[in-house]
C-alpha cells in the first residue's frame, strides 16, 4: 500500500479533532462517568470525575522552543547509508504510519491515542521528521516540540514507554519484511535504541505505580475488572430491570473509558473511530454520554417502574468491590476507586442527599465565654484546663468526615498554653502543646520560651490543612507581637508535642452527635489567660 493511502487509513484509526495536542488542565471533563442504567431500549453509558491527565503522544507538532533541544541537535546520524536502507523519506513516512497503527491497536497504551483531542496527523508528521533525522536523511530536521515539553503532565510510565518501544520494534520488523528489505537487524536496533534514549525525557512515572490507572493494570487491567463487574450487576435481580435493551459491549467500553479517565489518559466523551475489534460500541459519532442525561427518567421495569436510588448505586459499588477482589486489587486502591466514583451518584439517583460521600458542614460555637484559664495549673489532665462544651445534635449526617477547630484566647504568653479537643467518644486530640518547647512529658511541668501574645479578636484555626506547624506558633514575634494579628499566621496543623493520643484524622468515621469539648491549659504562672471563643467545624456524612 502506498504511504499516502496507508497514512489515510491510520489517520482514520487515530483521528483527532483538536488543532493542538491536549495538555493537562486539571479541569473537570465535560462529560461524565459510568452509567449503571439505560433508558428504555437504549444503551447505557458512563461518566467521569475530573480528569487529571489527558491525551498524549511520543512526539508533538508545535515548534520547539529554543531552550529545549530537538532530535536533530541531540542525535548523531546512525549511518550515512541508513536513510537509503530505510527507504528514504518515503520509507520514514511508511514506517511512521506503521508505528501509528501499531500503537493505536495496542490496548496497553492506546488510551493515550484514542481520544478526539489527540492530533493523529501531527503525530505522524513529527514521527516522520524524527525517524528521518535519526536516519540521517538529507535535509531532515526535527522541529516539533521537544520530548519533555510534549509529554509534560501526561503521566507516562516506564512500562508505557517500554511498550511503545516494543511496538516500534514490531513495526520495524514489518517494514523490513515489506518495503525495506535492505534494512538490517543492526539498523533496526540503532533506530529503536535512538528512540529508547528519550525515556528520561518522556517518562514521569518511573515506578509505573503513581496512579490508579497504572496500579490497576492500565487499560487491560480495567477491561478485566469491568469483565468481572458487569456480570454481577446484570445478574442482580434488584438491578437487572434497569438494563432492559442495554448494549452490553458499549456499556463495558464506556465503563472502561470512564475508569481510565479518573487519573489516566483516556478522555471520557472524546471517543474516536477505533481500530477494528477495539472499543466496541463507541465511535466519533456515538461517544459515551453524560451521566445525568443518560439516567434521566430511567426506571426498573422488573420492580414496577421504580426509579434509581442511592441504594441501587451502593449495590453497584458492592459488585465493584467483589470484582476488585476477583482481580486481586490492593485494598487501598479498591477503596480509592470506589471513592472516586461516589461523586457520580447525585447525578444518577432520585435521592442524591443519601448518596455515599455526600456530606454537610456545620459549625458549633461558644463565644464571649470569659472562661478563666487557671494560671500555672495545667498538669496534663482535662480537669486542669478551662473547657468549652459544644453540643452536636443528631441530624442524619452523623458520621465524622473531617474536623476543624477555632480557638480564641487572650494571653500575654502563648508558650504557656496547651489546647486539646475531646470528642463525644472521649478521644483526646492535642492541637498544640506549649509551642516552642520540646517538652519531655505532657504534664505541664516545663515552661516554654515563647512570649508572644494571643488575642481572641485574632483566633487560631487548627486543621489537617493548616498552613503552619503548631509547634512553630509565635516564632519570629517578640513580647509585643500578637500571633495571627501581626504575623498573619492564623492556620495551623496540630502538633501534640509529648502528648500521646489520636490526631484529627483518626476522628474520621467516629460518631458526630454528642458533647465535644475544647480545652485550654496554662503551664506557667505570671500571665492570666482567658478562653473567649471555641468553634467546631464538622464535615459530616451519613
Amino acid at each position: 500500500m502506498p504511504p499516502t493511502a496507508a497514512r489515510a487509513l491510520v489517520l482514520a484509526l487515530v483521528a483527532g479533532c483538536a488543532d493542538d495536542l491536549a495538555q493537562t488542565t486539571g479541569e473537570p471533563a465535560t462529560t461524565e462517568g459510568p452509567s449503571t442504567t439505560t433508558t428504555s431500549g437504549g444503551p447505557t453509558d458512563s461518566t467521569a470525575p475530573p480528569v487529571t491527565s489527558s491525551t498524549g503522544t511520543t512526539t508533538e507538532g508545535e515548534a520547539t522552543s529554543a531552550s529545549e533541544p530537538t532530535v536533530g541537535s541531540t542525535t548523531e546520524t546512525v549511518d550515512a547509508e541508513l536513510c537509503l536502507r530505510l527507504g528514504g523519506p518515503e520509507g520514514a513516512e511508511a514506517l511512521a504510519v506503521t508505528i501509528a497503527g501499531a500503537v493505536a491497536a495496542d490496548d496497553r497504551i492506546n488510551a493515550y491515542f484514542l481520544n478526539a483531542e489527540f492530533d493523529g496527523g501531527r503525530f505522524i508528521d513529527c514521527l516522520v521528521d524524527q525517524l528521518a533525522t535519526i536516519a540521517g536523511c538529507p535535509g531532515a530536521t526535527y522541529t516539533c516540540k521537544g520530548m519533555t515539553a510534549a509529554h509534560a503532565g501526561l503521566g507516562v510510565s516506564a512500562i508505557d514507554f517500554a511498550d511503545f518501544v516494543a511496538d516500534v520494534a514490531t513495526a520495524l520488523d514489518s517494514h523490513q519484511a515489506g518495503s525495506a528489505p535492505l534494512l538490517t537487524d543492526a539498523d533496526k536496533a540503532a533506530l529503536t535504541g535512538a528512540l529508547a534514549a528519550f525515556e528520561t525525557d518522556v517518562v514521569e512515572d518511573a515506578g509505573s505505580d503513581a496512579t490508579l490507572y497504572q496500579r490497576l493494570g492500565r487499560k487491560p487491567g480495567l477491561q478485566a475488572l469491568v469483565g468481572s463487574w458487569l456480570p454481577g450487576v446484570l445478574g442482580d435481580a434488584t438491578l437487572s430491570g434497569f438494563f432492559a435493551g442495554v448494549d452490553e459491549m458499549r456499556f463495558g467500553t464506556c465503563l472502561v473509558r470512564q475508569l481510565a479517565s479518573i487519573d489516566g489518559p483516556a478522555v471520557y466523551g472524546g471517543e474516536v473511530d477505533p481500530p477494528p475489534g477495539l472499543e466496541p460500541g463507541v465511535s466519533a459519532a456515538m461517544p459515551c454520554r453524560a451521566m445525568q442525561a443518560v439516567h434521566m427518567g430511567v426506571t426498573n421495569e422488573m420492580l414496577g417502574g421504580a426509579p434509581i436510588t442511592s441504594a441501587d448505586f451502593v449495590a453497584m459499588l458492592s459488585h465493584l468491590a467483589a470484582a476488585l477482589a476477583m482481580v486481586a486489587a490492593d485494598d487501598e486502591d479498591a477503596a480509592a476507586l470506589q471513592k472516586a466514583l461516589e461523586p457520580l451518584c447525585p447525578e444518577m439517583v432520585v435521592d442524591p442527599e443519601d448518596c455515599p460521600g455526600v456530606t454537610e458542614v456545620d459549625e458549633f460555637a461558644e463565644v464571649d465565654l470569659g472562661a478563666a484559664i487557671e494560671d500555672g495549673s495545667y498538669d496534663g489532665t482535662p480537669a486542669s484546663m478551662a473547657c468549652a462544651t459544644l453540643t452536636v445534635p443528631a441530624s442524619g449526617f452523623d458520621v465524622v468526615e473531617a474536623v476543624e477547630v477555632e480557638v480564641g484566647v487572650e494571653t500575654g504568653y502563648a508558650g504557656d498554653l496547651t489546647i486539646k479537643l475531646i470528642s463525644p467518644a472521649a478521644e483526646t486530640v492535642t492541637l498544640v502543646s506549649r509551642p516552642g518547647l520540646a517538652e519531655a512529658v505532657d504534664d505541664g511541668s516545663q515552661c516554654s520560651g515563647d512570649n508572644s501574645n494571643l488575642s481572641a479578636a485574632a483566633p487560631l484555626t487548627f486543621g489537617l490543612q493548616g498552613k503552619k506547624d503548631a509547634e512553630l506558633m509565635g516564632d519570629g514575634l517578640d513580647t509585643d507581637g500578637t500571633i495571627c494579628k501581626d504575623d498573619n499566621a492564623c492556620s495551623y496543623t496540630p502538633n501534640p508535642g509529648a502528648a500521646i493520643g489520636p490526631d484529627l484524622a483518626s476522628l474520621a468515621g467516629s460518631p458526630a452527635p454528642g458533647e465535644w469539648q475544647v480545652c485550654v491549659g496554662d503551664s506557667c504562672g505570671g500571665f492570666t489567660a482567658t478562653l473567649q471563643l471555641a468553634r467546631l467545624r464538622l464535615t459530616r456524612a451519613k
